[in-house]
């Protein structure tokens, strides 16, 4: 009986030290995708300094597209992309360049350049108060 017991115990105590060396997700991913809209996977370059950051939610999107054109107005150049258009676009080397006075039009030309797998390029001149945006495939 001794002998059963042992064991018995010596397996119970193996078996919870199995279950506590299982990988376990403590965020659903899932969960945060649904809740808070799409993923972005953004690579960008602030004055030739290259990073990367993954945004979660289109109010997220928002607010780094609003960062890139703020450190354009002062000054710097700015370029980005989202990975996961660009991964789907075959590379053609296709430049299209794009300017304007409104921040509006360049905002909303340089979102719909990136939804299309470009990589978006954004200066602005301060004596003339223009946008110069330059897409890249």
């Amino acid at each position: 009986m001794r002998k059963t017991f042992t064991t018995i115990a010596l397996f119970a105590v193996l078996g919870s030290l199995a279950v506590s060396c299982q990988k376990e997700n403590i965020i659903d991913e899932t969960s945060i995708v649904a809740e808070n809209g799409k993923v972005y996977t953004v690579s960008y370059t602030v004055d030739s300094v290259t990073h990367q950051l993954t945004l979660i939610g289109d109010e997220a999107w928002h607010d780094f597209m609003n960062r890139m054109f703020a450190l354009a107005e002062e000054g710097y150049e700015v370029s980005f992309r989202n990975e996961e258009t660009a991964s789907r676009i075959v590379s053609t080397k296709e430049v299209v360049t794009y300017s304007t006075k409104d921040r509006d039009k360049a905002y909303a030309w340089a979102e719909a350049m990136i939804d299309e797998g470009y990589t978006v390029t954004i200066s602005f001149d301060k004596k003339t108060g223009v946008y110069t945006c330059e897409a890249l495939k």
